[in-house]
Parts: structure tokens; C-alpha cells; sequence
């Protein structure tokens, strides 16, 4: 099984390194790994979610630090619990190419952009989900061609200490419980035995994106 949300990534390896504990890497080559992003904001049902991830999985993601050291003054660009991030990305930025340095080792980060869901509220007609995975084909026919995946549902991404539930509702109810990584997956097959479904999440997840059980 695979899920859809790996479009472009990067690992910040260094371009020169004097210390091992640390590594920079050019703006630039982030500039081209965020360039999805502009793309995806283009459309209503989606969001754009940008992710560093480390190598080492007892590397807690809210320890890492990324400082863009321009010229105007440092940067910093703070990562979330759930490892998320927000580069800022401008043309002037591009032009100067400065630095971006992180507190960890060379090659042990990546930089990653996913396409997710727009999600509003706790409680989602399966409508409005479809409407979004159809922008997602939409963005996937242009931006991957004959090489998109199929997709057959979504997963749900939740972040915490707390249990998170997922009921889909309609004529009769199913009760989806959040797996030990927070993930939740419901599929196209799993909402049309319920016409007219709504999911009722628990809680907020942190994403959504888009689901396929294509074998890679």
C-alpha cells in the first residue's frame, strides 16, 4: 500500500561543512523543491504542506532548526511537532541564494512537499472529499501525466497523545480508530456503501492527502 503524498524532496546536504553537526545547503535548490507549491495553492479543495524529515527517527522534529542566513539578517524558519514548515519564498530570496543552515548532520534531512486536502470543520460530506481528490487528479494529469497513481481514498494524519476516531456516517455508521502512527484511511469503496456519507472526525487531523493501494 502507498500513500499519496511525497511530490518533490530533498536532502539538505552541505555545500561546505565545518562542523559535522551541522549542515547548509543553497536556497535555490529548496526554492526548486517548494516550486508545487505556487501549483497546488491554485486550487480551492487543496493545500500545500511542507514537511522536513530526519533520517533518524529519535531526532524529535520540533529540535531541528533551519536559519536562512540572508543578507537583510537571519531567518528563522520554525519546524512543528508533526515536522511541518513554511519557507518563505520570494524572488528576492532566489536571487541572493543565501545559505540555509540546520543543526543536524549532512544528508540526514529532507525536505518534502505534499498535496493535501482542504479540510473545514469536524464534520465532512464525502462530496466535498471527492471534489478535492478530483483536483488532486487534475494536478497529478498535469503535473505527472501517464506515471499518475490511481488514487482510492484518503488518509487522515493526526498528531498528540490523544486517540483520534473516525466515523463515517449515513444509513448505517463505521468506526475507524487512528492506527499507532495517527493514520486513518478511508476509501472510495469503504464511503459508497454509505451514500450520501459524512465523515465526523474526533478531532482536527494535521492533513489529509490522498490515498492509493497501488504496489509500487
Amino acid at each position: 500500500m502507498k500513500t499519496l503524498v511525497l511530490l518533490a524532496s530533498i536532502a539538505l546536504a552541505p555545500a561546505a561543512l565545518a562542523d559535522e553537526a551541522t549542515s547548509t545547503t543553497p536556497y535555490t535548490t529548496l526554492y526548486q523543491v517548494l516550486s508545487p507549491v505556487a501549483k497546488i495553492q491554485t486550487y480551492d479543495h487543496l493545500v500545500a504542506i511542507e514537511r522536513i524529515e530526519s533520517k533518524d527517527r529519535s531526532v524529535r522534529p520540533e529540535t531541528i532548526k533551519v536559519v536562512i542566513h540572508a543578507k537583510s539578517g537571519a531567518i528563522n524558519v520554525p519546524v512543528s511537532t508533526s515536522g511541518e514548515v513554511k519557507f518563505p519564498v520570494t524572488d528576492a530570496l532566489r536571487a541572493e541564494n543565501p545559505p540555509v543552515e540546520t543543526n543536524q548532520p549532512k544528508g540526514s534531512l529532507a525536505l518534502i512537499v505534499n498535496v493535501a486536502l482542504r479540510i473545514g470543520g469536524l464534520r465532512v460530506p464525502w462530496n466535498d472529499i471527492e471534489a478535492g481528490l478530483g483536483q488532486v487528479k487534475q494536478f497529478y494529469a498535469e503535473t505527472q501525466g501517464s506515471a499518475a497513481p490511481t488514487i482510492n481514498g484518503v488518509e487522515a494524519h493526526f498528531t498528540g497523545d490523544k486517540e483520534a476516531m473516525l466515523t463515517i456516517e449515513g444509513k448505517s455508521e463505521r468506526l475507524l480508530m487512528a492506527d499507532p502512527a495517527g493514520r486513518i484511511i478511508v476509501t472510495r469503496e469503504m464511503a459508497n456503501e454509505n451514500p450520501g456519507a459524512v465523515l465526523a472526525f474526533s478531532r482536527a487531523p494535521e492533513f489529509v492527502v490522498p490515498y492509493s493501494d497501488e504496489k509500487k
